[in-house]
């Protein structure tokens, strides 16, 4: 008798923690679906996916406002991290021109920061319509600073490579935010 209340208590145990697991995955691919949809639509698939994957825990909801949000905030962070670089540039270059070069650029992503921040607010706001606005704006500013270091260009600090980096970043946001559009009509 207490070998068979054994067994059944540890059928038992084992259903409590298989079941809740295996939900749990299901959940976690559903997301994974839901955001490489996202990245399939994006000019650079693949460097979508990595910078999804690596960024993976923010995406506790996939649904289209919630995933604009956190793209927002990743492409605020990514404009963040190469403006203080481009600041730290500016201050450590012995170049004249490199120095007006990096000032520059780092006003565009100054200005780049401030309006993927009013996207946010207007996201906050369901402003959904002017979030294009702001990602136009955006995609503006690092035009400027591409243009700064064209092909052919001295390039020491391979701000190019970053640029094209942010750049993926704004088309995830540009994405993110068409899709919150199309759902958006899609209920009115």
């Amino acid at each position: 008798m207490a070998y068979s209340s054994q067994k059944i208590i540890s059928i038992a145990l084992i259903l409590v923690i298989a079941i809740p697991s295996s939900l749990g995955r299901r959940e976690r691919s559903e997301t994974e679906t839901d955001l490489r949809d996202l990245c399939s639509e994006t000019r650079k698939p693949k460097q979508c996916r990595k910078i999804i994957k690596s960024q993976f825990s923010i995406f506790e909801e996939t649904d289209s406002r919630s995933v604009a949000g956190a793209v927002i905030d990743l492409a605020v962070a990514k404009a963040d991290e190469i403006h203080d670089k481009l600041n730290q540039l500016y201050q450590d270059s012995g170049d004249d021109k490199l120095k007006e070069k990096y000032i520059s650029c780092s006003k565009n992503y100054n200005d780049a920061h401030r309006n993927l921040d009013l996207a946010k607010r207007n996201l906050d706001s369901n402003d959904y319509q002017n979030i294009p606005v702001q990602v136009d704006d955006t995609l503006e500013e690092l035009k400027s600073c591409r243009h700064e270091f064209r092909k052919d260009s001295f390039d020491p600090a391979h701000i190019r490579n970053r640029n094209k980096e942010f750049g993926v970043y704004v088309d995830i946001v540009k994405v993110a935010a068409d899709r919150l559009l199309r759902e958006n009509d899609r209920r009115r």
